[in-house]
């Protein structure tokens, strides 16, 4: 392969080790902590948070997908979406000086809103970036840099919080959670710049596909839903995702409440704890990465979700520390897996020209999917934790494996679409 597509290939990634600083460092770690733990909250308030975030989400990324594919151009609102993520990332470390729940609340929403914003440009560009035959390596390429990212945000923010790094002293003052939002932000930035710069120019340069079509963005979005079915297997695809992305993205927000609420473990040990679980996704994502080449997307994602319900069940059976290790690196393997058979499996029975709004779909099902979720897990722990704090968590666990178990068995029936392998 020539340099300069393994070059391409390694930039384009990089968006996903930066994104993935804030995704572990604000949605997974310090922000539900933030709000449970240090400002006394509740669970509910940061499904609530989550909830809206992504319902703007719901309402919007279609109509800028119908617009990217309209003009061919992607990277402006990329870069837009991007920089107000870094901003609003800064805004809630300011916002929890205050000292009020709202104020952090309404900041998280608004750097949220714009990470998965960005995530919808991101994403469509993947067809720019290499051929088909490769779309599944460069897909876990992407994950797995996304999570190496993830590990490295955790430690160099970790002394912004503890004043160490895994137990040694280090020059950096604890400053606690609330100091972790501005370097998060910073590494995010840094980061980020490669593929903006990159891709920005490539974009200037090349000639790529447009929607030709000139109709209004809100009918465009219900002829896309439409238009679902010329393209056999998106629709079912879109629906079971909405199920299966209620149980994955619910256990990131609130993986490090329940290490806390449940184990007891401390900010030290939680973030041992990703850094197991992220190492564990980052090898996951390169092994999916080439069984999505082998077996196909289809294949590849439904033993992707086995594996979730397996790992969620035993987590609800027996939420025991020692086990929880083992556990992590299990789920890790499979979060792993759900991103990088998710987009070549879109790619692979979407039209080439309309890959813009079918991502807007792919976005909108899998955030309409994180407005639920959260707010499911929110209620659960809300009427239960009066009666028993532990069984309460581990109920909510286990709403998750069977939300999976929903959308593993929507997907099923496309397996007649991909005759490559057919063994699930």
């Amino acid at each position: 392969m020539k340099i300069r597509q393994k070059s391409r290939e390694f930039i384009w990634g990089i968006y996903d080790f930066a994104d993935t600083i804030f995704s572990m460092n604000v949605v997974s770690l310090y922000f539900p902590l933030l709000i449970v733990s240090d400002l006394g909250g509740k669970d509910i308030y940061v499904g609530l948070a989550n909830s809206i975030s992504q319902l703007l989400i719901v309402l919007t990324a279609p109509i800028f997908g119908i617009f990217s594919d309209r003009t061919g151009k992607r990277m402006p609102l990329f870069i837009i979406s991007a920089s107000l993520c870094a901003i609003g990332t800064l805004a809630i470390g300011f916002s929890a000086e205050l000292g009020a729940i709202l104020p952090v609340v309404i900041a998280f929403i608004f750097a949220n809103y714009f990470y998965q914003l960005s995530l919808t440009f991101y994403n469509s560009l993947l067809p720019r970036v290499g051929p088909e035959s490769r779309w599944g390596k460069i897909s876990g390429l992407g994950t797995a840099l996304g999570y190496v990212g993830s590990i490295v945000g955790m430690i160099l923010v970790m002394p912004f919080n503890t004043g160490k790094i895994f137990g040694l002293n280090t020059f950096i003052p604890a400053g606690g959670r609330i100091a972790t939002f501005t370097p998060t932000a910073i590494l995010f930035a840094i980061f980020a710049l490669p593929t903006l710069i990159y891709y920005l120019r490539d974009e200037r340069r090349s000639k790529y596909p447009v929607d030709t079509v000139n109709r209004h963005p809100f009918k465009k979005i219900w002829e896309t839903f439409s238009d679902t079915r010329r393209y056999p297997g998106i629709r079912r695809f879109i629906v079971s995702r909405f199920f299966f992305e209620e149980g994955v993205e619910t256990a990131i927000v609130f993986m490090g409440v329940f290490a806390e609420k449940v184990m007891g473990m401390p900010d030290s040990a939680k973030i041992v704890f990703f850094v197991i679980a992220t190492t564990a996704a980052v090898f996951g994502s390169i092994i999916w990465g080439k069984i999505t080449d082998w077996l196909g997307p289809h294949q590849s994602l439904m033993l992707v979700l086995y594996g979730w319900i397996i790992g969620l069940i035993v987590l609800a059976i027996f939420p025991y520390r020692w086990l929880f290790y083992p556990i992590g690196c299990w789920i890790g393997i499979m979060l792993g897996g759900v991103w990088t058979t998710s987009r070549p499996y879109l790619l692979k029975i979407a039209p080439a020209e309309n890959v813009g709004r079918y991502f807007g779909l792919y976005s909108l099902s899998g955030k309409a999917a994180a407005i639920t979720g959260p707010l499911i897990w929110g209620t659960i722990i809300l009427i239960f934790s009066g009666w028993n704090l532990f069984a309460a968590y581990r109920i909510a666990v286990a709403t998750l494996a069977i939300l999976i178990a929903i959308g593993t068995i929507i997907l099923m029936p496309n397996k007649t679409l991909f005759e490559k392998h057919p063994i699930v």
